[in-house]
């Protein structure tokens, strides 16, 4: 009768009050790569106080040493650990491997358009870290790595879990489509360096500061 379904939808609300609740998400780290896989913009969104310096060496090709610099390392270098950037490469790998043949939009479902089909979704997970994807009609790839710290029951529904998983892709897309906002920005100024150059933009580092830090605080 009508107070069962009352009762029903008040006790499904609070099961998905408690959910949001109890889920916390941090993004780690944000990559945006260009078409031929070339790292335009890296870094890794830590507590100043842990940030390592780490040689070029280990980087695996993800950067460039700063002409001119005096302490052997590249600017770069000292804002993505090198963990992160394991992680990264290992979703450029998964990427790839989802795009299929040309003309690579193996992801996308039939009917697609707009945001829905730059939307790559999860790449892979990585304890208790996951690799997000995003492209853009120009193959310009995003890729976020964020912490999730799920407290959600075990006894919890499959059902449950499910709209958890839903929320948190709804999210990470959405910051998702600002990043490329910025982008779109940052190429439409004809004094900044497009294409395969790296993005060297105060403005644009701000800006992404900016929508991780408001994501961080509020998810």
């Amino acid at each position: 009768d009508g107070s069962q379904k009352i009762k029903l939808k008040l006790e499904i609300q609070n099961t998905i009050l408690r959910l949001l609740l109890s889920s916390t998400m941090t993004l780690v780290s944000l990559a945006v790569v260009g078409k031929t896989n070339e790292p335009l913009f890296l870094k890794e969104f830590r507590d100043e106080h842990s940030m390592e310096d780490i040689p070029e060496a280990e980087l695996f090709g993800l950067t460039t040493v700063t002409k001119g610099g005096t302490d052997g390392f590249s600017t770069p270098a000292k804002e993505c650990s090198l963990r992160q950037q394991f992680i990264l490469h290992a979703a450029l790998d998964r990427f790839d491997e989802l795009a299929g043949p040309p003309p690579g939009f193996g992801w996308r479902q039939e009917g697609a358009t707009g945001t829905d089909a730059m939307w790559v979704g999860l790449l892979c997970p990585v304890d208790e870290l996951r690799c997000y994807g995003y492209v853009t009609t120009t193959k310009i790839k995003l890729l976020a790595v964020v912490e999730d710290t799920s407290t959600a029951a075990p006894s919890s529904s499959n059902t449950t879990i499910h709209y958890q998983s839903q929320v948190m892709e709804g999210e990470v897309k959405q910051l998702l489509v600002k990043i490329h906002r910025l982008y779109v920005e940052h190429t439409l100024n004809p004094f900044n360096k497009v294409g395969d150059a790296k993005i060297t933009s105060t403005r644009f580092d701000q800006g992404v500061s900016d929508c991780i830090g408001q994501f961080n605080r509020t998810v």
